[in-house]
């Protein structure tokens, strides 16, 4: 319903989780595919993220029974009967806490909607941020934001939904929750001994039988699904990422968020979600498969990268590496070449068998083959693909053959477009 009409004006209640389930679904698989909803939804949220933190104050019950007199347009007055205006102090308290609330509102407005950056202080107590420096720069998430913090948006991207968070001076920081939800879906999922636990704490390992289903909600951007005979573990959760650490067995990952936010690993390699839905697979070796259904996916060992697009695969072997990213769909001939390549040392022997056995949706391997085969191999691995992706106007052969990141990410870019038509 959601993949070509917009969401916008939905977003707020989605935000509050106030949709029935399947709306709320419906809305979070657009997302993943959407980027004007999803910087709509990230600009919400940061606002939401602002107000949950604005202190809580009940008026003094004088305020009350004056501003119940002037509604009833009467006064206590043991004199007389005669009507009177609310005194003056009073409507100019309540003057001031409009004014207050206007001038939060326009500075939240200003920052979100017209892309200027601004400072606030909750409360002011600071009086601003520290240079800043490595490691500084972090998604924001409303829900870990620290009360009494000074929040600035990014000056470089005001646009984007990155922000500077520093304590203020001797602020109290709010405990970070250290677990995730998760709920049985079939069978008795057990948490250690626990078969009754609903909450899934940082270290905590969970496993499935042959019968057995769970979901897990990862904080607030997507859910995961650990299917039978399947053991997981919470690594880590905070503001910067949300790592499990798949052992055996399989899951499914619905994700909605950030870039490099959402980690699992397995014990041959990474899998980074860059906005995705996916399955990922270990069997009892150790070694995994990956299959990409939206969005896309890093795969990573050893400053090895794979990017893995919806419809391709990618599979690692324990003790030897990362393969390169297939089509879902490739010819069995090629695939067994590929492997051969990746994890048999088919070497140039390998590339005779892809090349003569390629075609169109073959071109995401052809790409990562550039870079990991052997030179004399390059320029046939160039020719192939250049027969069903052109070049981009500044990118060169020499530049490709000489593996000059700059064009190999440019031309990487007409791949996946091309990838998606």
């Amino acid at each position: 319903m959601m993949k070509d009409v917009h969401c916008i004006s939905q977003l707020s209640a989605f935000v509050d989780r106030e949709l029935p389930k399947e709306e709320q679904r419906e809305i979070a698989e657009h997302l993943l595919i959407c980027a004007e909803c999803r910087l709509e939804h990230d600009r919400l949220k940061f606002a939401a993220g602002l107000a949950s933190h604005l202190e809580h104050r009940d008026a003094p019950p004088s305020v009350w029974t004056a501003v119940e007199i002037g509604l009833d347009g009467k006064t206590h007055n043991p004199h007389g009967s005669r009507r009177t205006w609310v005194r003056f102090p009073v409507l100019a308290g309540f003057a001031g806490a409009a004014v207050f609330l206007c001038a939060f509102g326009f500075l939240a407005y200003f920052a979100l909607f017209t892309g200027e950056p601004f400072q606030a202080n909750l409360p002011a107590n600071s009086s601003g941020l520290p240079p800043r420096t490595a490691g500084s720069v972090e998604p924001v998430d409303p829900n870990a934001v620290p009360a009494n913090s000074v929040i600035a948006l990014d000056p470089v991207n005001a646009n984007s939904n990155i922000a500077v968070t520093a304590p203020a001076a001797n602020a109290p920081q709010l405990p970070q929750r250290q677990y995730f939800e998760f709920e049985t879906l079939a069978g008795a999922p057990k948490v250690g001994s626990r078969s009754t636990a609903t909450n899934l704490v940082v270290g905590d390992v969970l496993e499935t039988d042959a019968v057995s289903k769970a979901r897990i909600e990862i904080a607030d951007i997507g859910n995961v699904e650990i299917l039978p005979n399947s053991k997981v573990k919470l690594v880590g959760t905070n503001p910067k990422q949300h790592r499990l650490a798949l052992d055996r067995g399989s899951l499914h990952a619905k994700i909605s968020a950030p870039p490099r936010l959402f980690f699992v690993d397995t014990p041959s390699a990474t899998a980074v979600d860059l906005g995705c839905e996916y399955t990922l697979e270990v069997d009892e070796k150790g070694s995994s498969s990956l299959h990409v259904t939206s969005g896309f996916v890093a795969m990573e060992r050893d400053g090895r990268e794979a990017i893995v697009p919806a419809g391709a695969m990618c599979l690692t072997r324990r003790g030897k590496g990362l393969g390169t990213p297939f089509s879902a769909d490739t010819s069995p001939a090629f695939r067994r070449a590929l492997e051969h390549f990746d994890f048999g040392g088919g070497g140039s022997q390998a590339i005779d068998e892809m090349l003569t056995n390629k075609n169109f949706y073959d071109i995401i391997s052809l790409w990562h083959l550039l870079s990991r085969v052997k030179r004399d191999d390059r320029e046939r691995v160039f020719e192939a693909l250049v027969q069903y992706v052109r070049l981009p106007p500044e990118v060169t052969k020499d530049g490709i053959i000489a593996l000059n990141r700059k064009m190999l990410e440019a031309w990487r870019e007409e791949v996946e477009r091309a990838w998606f038509e």
